[in-house]
């Protein structure tokens, strides 16, 4: 029995003594840093810029609605169609409307009745009303000839250029309000189009812009940004733009896609540089920058901000120069310490 007990004892022994060896503080491998890649700083240039998806829209300053001031049995004829150019007072279309017919018999009774053609006040006031229901000058001044009421109203554009919507076709009826055509001078366009959030930097109302058909890039037009919008679009998660062209030559159609080439700016005078994307990381407290590589001293958090990407690199303003290097691999552990670090110093 003490023999066996003896043993059991220096098998105890044996392994307590292993297990101090295994778990020995001194022997333990320290953990190696992370190996670090870096890329240079690269200059962007002077007038770099970035390439937006836009489409042409008709500018509403120049475009004019002609609505129905008055009920129509019937659209009897349509002079011309959707793309055709009408020239300013040109007839569209013919109406035949009950209520026309009633107010020009307004106006012949009042030339007819002895004295009643001379009462200014009177005859000013069918005048007036005959206007604002749309006749134009040339029917009034056919009444006042011929004293015969008519039920044909014709409807004539206001401005020229180009018909670009029609509303009835021939034989519908139309009531009080309806559309019957639209009339845009294509001379004048807008163009929509869209900013990522952050894209936004630099640019203003008054900002000058380059517009070019995607079939032909050589082709372009300077336009000039008309608003930036103050807000994001919920549906496309971008921010609107607008921005105004002159159509020499009608270069652009309503509704067709362009290219938007946008110049790409830096705040207060500040170097535009191009940095690969994975060198761009953001901290925990939302702030964009990158880590600067120096020889003798650890990675440093630069703020930079964002104002583009040129050929597939990044362009940044910041407290960088040209030459400088940042880190594109190793990043997790370098961002994790400095959030850390931006915790406690903004608690």
């Amino acid at each position: 029995m003490m023999r066996n007990a003896g043993v059991c004892g220096l098998m105890l022994l044996g392994l307590f003594s292993l297990s101090c060896q295994r778990h020995d503080p001194s022997k333990v491998v320290p953990a190696q840093a992370p190996e670090l890649s870096s890329a240079p700083v690269l200059s962007a240039g002077r007038e770099i810029g970035r390439d937006l998806l836009g489409q042409i829209k008709p500018d509403p300053r120049s475009t004019s609605q002609v609505m129905a001031r008055m009920s129509a049995l019937s659209v009897l004829s349509i002079d011309h169609f959707p793309g055709d150019r009408v020239k300013k007072g040109e007839r569209v279309m013919v109406l035949l409307s009950p209520d026309f017919f009633a107010a020009e018999s307004e106006l012949a009774s009042i030339l007819s009745s002895s004295g009643g053609g001379h009462v200014r006040g009177i005859r000013r006031l069918a005048v007036r009303k005959l206007r604002l229901l749309g006749a134009s000058r040339e029917e009034i001044a056919r009444l006042e000839r011929t004293g015969s009421p008519t039920n044909r109203f014709e409807a004539r554009s206001p401005r020229t250029g180009i018909l670009m919507q029609l509303g009835p076709s021939v034989g519908s009826r139309v009531v009080t309000g309806d559309l019957l055509f639209a009339v845009s001078d294509l001379r004048h366009l807008w163009v929509s189009a869209f900013l990522y959030p952050g894209e936004e930097s630099g640019l203003a109302k008054g900002t000058s812009v380059r517009v070019f058909p995607l079939h032909d890039l050589s082709k372009g037009r300077a336009g000039t940004i008309l608003r930036v919008a103050p807000f994001i679009d919920p549906r496309t998660r971008t921010i609107p733009l607008r921005i105004g062209i002159d159509n020499d030559g009608n270069l652009f159609r309503p509704d067709a896609w362009v290219h938007v080439r946008v110049p790409i700016r830096a705040e207060s005078g500040k170097p535009l540089l191009r940095l690969p994307p994975e060198s761009v990381v953001r901290r925990k407290d939302g702030k964009t920058g990158v880590f600067r590589l120096r020889t003798a001293a650890s990675p440093r958090f630069v703020p930079v901000v964002v104002l583009g990407r040129e050929k597939g690199e990044v362009v940044v303003s910041g407290e960088l120069k040209e030459g400088d290097r940042v880190v594109v691999r190793g990043l997790l552990p370098l961002l994790a310490g400095e959030n850390g670090r931006s915790s406690t110093s903004n608690p």
